[in-house]
């Protein structure tokens, strides 16, 4: 019974929460968080794999192509190009290897890592410095960009729901 209520829940999130049969096996493989992803890309792209941002950024988790060219070298993903990352795999291999990059580059903080994803961790490592935000939880609303504070409030907020949800 227990198994059989699983696979009902299993399939209506599948059928609610597009691409999860693509998202989850590539969380599992990369060891990430399934919730957090899925925060990311619905605040990034709202599961819009063709979107592209003002700023240049692409697919489902928002990646410019500067980044994930970078990013494709830190990882030896050959075969790499701008077009690649329309692509659902590519993107989501490039974004959530760059995630992975800024939770280590800012020690676990979440939130941290969170602001750097949208705003650039060079900035987000100016305002820790000079104490414009200590990067808690707790002081969010001390990100001097409203379009930061605001994403990183919506991607908590959203990672909650999911971790509910035990996507």
């Amino acid at each position: 019974m227990v198994a059989l209520l699983a696979a009902e829940k299993d399939a209506l999130l599948t059928r609610v929460i597009p691409y999860l049969d693509e998202i989850r096996p590539l969380c599992y493989e990369m060891d990430e968080d399934l919730a957090l992803v899925l925060a990311v890309i619905q605040t990034e792209s709202g599961f819009r794999p063709s979107v592209v941002s003002t700023r240049g950024a692409v697919g489902l988790m928002q990646v410019t192509p500067d980044t994930a060219r970078w990013m494709a070298g830190q990882i030896g993903l050959d075969g790499y190009t701008d077009d690649k990352l329309y692509e659902k795999q590519w993107n989501l291999t490039i974004g959530i290897s760059y995630m992975q990059y800024l939770r280590r580059l800012f020690d676990g903080n979440l939130p941290q890592a969170l602001a750097a994803y949208n705003a650039g961790p060079t900035r987000v490592r100016a305002w820790l410095e000079d104490g414009d935000w200590d990067g808690s939880v707790e002081l969010i609303d001390d990100i001097p960009y409203g379009e930061t504070r605001n994403y990183v409030k919506k991607v908590l907020k959203s990672y909650d729901r999911y971790r509910r949800l035990q996507v």
